[in-house]
């Protein structure tokens, strides 16, 4: 065969995997831009974003030169990171976020900056707080001993 010998040509089963990753590269770009897509807020937007990414995609998809598809390649990884950052998040790597706060072993659904027990609102004492500040230290340090403390005023 032609291609063993010849110093710059290569077999067909290189062509063949080269193929197999850009197609895999396009169709994870796509995947992607799709993602993104059904994130955005107008949805007249939406199916006109998809279309022109489908019609180009495809009207590409015949492309032999390898500099040629790896430019397109580009322009269209360049196009979902522009609308990664100006659409908000979720999608498909969408995680569950928020507060979680536990009070007295009870999960509090409102935020962290709730009043509870404080000095200042004259709820519990100082000597309370003292000793619930200490409690909480011995927690943080997993029941051993902490680090003496300054006197309480």
């Amino acid at each position: 065969p032609p291609w063993v010998g010849a110093g710059g040509m290569s077999s067909p089963n290189t062509v063949a995997s080269a193929a197999a990753r850009h197609r895999g590269a396009v169709l994870k770009a796509y995947r992607d831009l799709v993602d993104v897509v059904r994130r955005s807020s107008p949805v007249a937007a939406r199916d006109a974003m998809l279309e022109e990414a489908r019609t180009e995609i495809r009207a590409n998809a015949a492309e032999t030169d390898e500099s040629k598809r790896l430019d397109l390649l580009r322009k269209l990884v360049a196009r979902v990171g522009y609308l990664r950052i100006v659409t908000p998040k979720g999608g498909r790597h969408k995680r569950e976020g928020g507060t979680f706060v536990v009070r007295e072993g009870e999960l509090v659904e409102d935020g962290g900056e709730s009043k509870g027990k404080r000095v200042a609102d004259g709820k519990i004492s100082m000597q309370e707080a003292h000793d619930y500040h200490n409690r909480l230290l011995k927690r943080q340090y997993f029941g051993r001993k902490p680090p003496p403390q300054p006197p309480m005023l």
